[in-house]
């Protein structure tokens, strides 16, 4: 996407992310943490009933997500912790409290596909704000990059990304799923080469600049095409580096990173650049 004056400034905003104010949606506490245990449990379930795999959630959470079980579905079950305090007798008379943990199968949780929006005017899913100079199709087609089924039990994960094998996945359920498929493209393009990613310097990336090098790609695409997300973004980079030595890392290794991921998501989904293509081919 070529510089136009209608762009906003990338350096600025770099540094902005990290100084100025920003925000952490409550769509990363919406949904209950389940133990791993569990959560391979459900998709056991979810697997043996042919139903989509998706994020869970008991009849309550999904009430408070906007949503109600359909009729006649069957709920999964989880192994529930249940604590109990017996009296213990000691050889001399006095008695001590110990405290015994049994677990129990409870069938109370549900699948996102096992539910309907209570509202049908508003479904509880976000949709993409109109963008009519950036074409998600376009973009994800020209970067080799596949989107597919969100199959992740945690409701509170917004999206994923499988870089190596050029896959991203947006929860349907998510806040802003426009900047999550941006933060997940980003992920595909900078960190999917090797099993380790790596600066120009051959100095590996740890995981908290991963993300903030994706968030920033997702921040600059969104103040490019008018997007919200932006005082979102910048929460969530600041979240990642509260490591003063990651931050200093981030400004001297991750800006050009970030910049040239930026406008390769922008012009691989920019009209204009694809009618000029055309153009030239007549």
């Amino acid at each position: 996407m070529e510089k136009t004056n209608n762009r906003p400034d990338w350096g600025k905003l770099f540094q902005a992310a990290l100084h100025e104010p920003g925000r952490l949606g409550s769509h990363y506490r919406l949904f209950h943490r389940y133990s791993l245990g569990n959560q391979l449990l459900a998709m056991e379930q979810m697997a043996e009933r042919g139903i989509p795999a998706g994020p869970i959630a008991s009849f309550t959470g999904w009430k408070k997500a906007g949503r109600k079980v359909k009729k006649g579905e069957k709920a999964l079950g989880f192994w529930m912790p249940i604590i109990k305090k017996e009296a213990r007798q000691n050889g001399d008379g006095t008695e001590d409290e110990v405290t015994k943990v049994f677990f129990l199968m409870k069938n109370n949780w549900f699948a996102l596909s096992q539910t309907e929006p209570i509202d049908p005017e508003n479904p509880g899913t976000v949709p993409t704000p109109e963008t009519p100079e950036w074409d998600k199709a376009q973009a994800l087609a020209k970067l080799g990059i596949t989107e597919v089924a969100f199959e992740h039990t945690d409701g509170n994960c917004q999206g994923f990304a499988r870089p190596r094998m050029g896959e991203v996945a947006v929860n349907p359920l998510a806040a802003m799923p426009w900047k999550t498929l941006f933060h997940e493209m980003a992920h595909c393009l900078l960190h999917g080469e090797t099993a380790e990613a790596q600066f120009v310097d051959g100095g590996a990336i740890n995981r908290s600049i991963q993300e903030a090098e994706a968030e920033a790609v997702a921040m600059l695409c969104c103040a490019t095409l008018g997007l919200p997300g932006v005082e979102e973004a910048r929460g969530y980079i600041q979240d990642w580096l509260e490591s003063s030595s990651d931050r200093e890392t981030f400004i001297k290794k991750s800006a050009s990173r970030v910049f040239s991921a930026a406008d390769k998501i922008l012009k691989a989904g920019s009209a204009k650049t694809e009618a000029s293509q055309e153009g030239e081919g007549e």
